[in-house]
């Protein structure tokens, strides 16, 4: 049996389908629609009618694509993008009607915990946390506790930190006000509060764009299994910080998160250093892999 989710965020919208037999789940195809929809977002926070004009059209090419691959059933959810428009009542309305989908909305814990879903078999490295970089939340997970309570997403996710300076990349003061910031939410929501792990698992798209800034900073050759270290990466940061020659590697890698790779990069490091973890992987499964795994064991299929 053949499953489809398509996740509806900030930056994009994507498509996973999975070839389901038993316990076994084998990928068979996986596309993204790069639909940021900060562009349509008006400053109280509605999406345009023409951002909704190109959500609709994506979500629909993706659905005909998981029809051509031989999907049986498609699932359609969203995460903090969603929960932050005024409108998104008439957004989800508006898909509905046009697609027949309606529009499962994640709470930060189901986010959290679909992330944890994907990745738990990272538990195996013993004292791991896992930090979903979205674009408008955190999503966080120990991946050595499957309970759901501990788990969260919090609102600062690097298109949630862009504002917070003016310009296109922030100074070194702005840096700092942005690492305060992110220690700041942890404490306020109680996150974990006084544990430390040796491994942090990084997931997202703004993960993996992360990852291919730093493998053309410190030449690595491509692999299989992607992983940082804290103290490199936040030597990246600050050279990046400043040097005016930056929006080259940045557009080379990384071109449809020009403005928000920084703060990706200083929320990635920065709560490494909170949790102690001085190795960080990234992984290619994230919210739509959890997700598929959720709604198997819940037998919603």
């Amino acid at each position: 049996m053949k499953i489809a989710v398509i996740d509806f965020s900030s930056t994009s919208i994507s498509l996973l389908v999975e070839e389901v037999s038993g316990e076994m789940m084998t990928p068979v195809v996986g596309l993204r629609r790069s639909v940021s929809i900060l562009g349509y977002m008006s400053k109280k926070g509605r999406l345009s009618e023409r951002g909704v004009e190109k959500a609709v059209e994506s979500i629909r090419y993706l659905i005909d694509a998981a029809s051509k691959v031989g999907a049986q059933s498609v699932h359609l959810i969203s995460t903090a993008s969603m929960r932050r428009m005024r409108n998104y009542g008439e957004v989800m309305e508006a898909v509905r009607a046009a697609t027949g989908l309606p529009i499962k909305n994640l709470s930060g814990q189901d986010e959290a915990y679909a992330d944890y879903l994907a990745n738990r078999e990272y538990a195996a490295l013993g004292s791991t946390l896992l930090l979903d970089i979205g674009g408008y939340s955190a999503a966080i997970a120990d991946l050595d506790d499957g309970r759901r309570e501990g788990m969260a997403a919090l609102n600062i996710g690097p298109a949630a930190l862009f504002p917070i300076y003016d310009g296109t990349y922030p100074s070194k003061e702005d840096a700092k006000k942005l690492r305060k910031v992110i220690r700041k939410a942890y404490v306020r929501n109680g996150v974990y509060p006084d544990r430390m792990y040796s491994h942090m698992v990084l997931t997202g798209s703004n993960a993996a764009a992360l990852y291919s800034v730093y493998a053309d900073f410190y030449s690595i050759a491509d692999t299989s299994f992607r992983t940082m270290e804290r103290k490199k990466l936040r030597k990246m940061v600050k050279h990046l910080i400043a040097s005016e020659g930056r929006t080259v590697i940045l557009i080379r890698n990384a071109p449809e998160k020009v403005h928000t790779l920084l703060p990706a990069a200083i929320l990635a490091e920065e709560s490494a250093a909170i949790y102690g973890a001085d190795e960080l992987i990234v992984s290619d499964r994230g919210v739509k892999e959890g997700y598929l795994r959720f709604i198997l064991e819940e037998g919603n299929v």
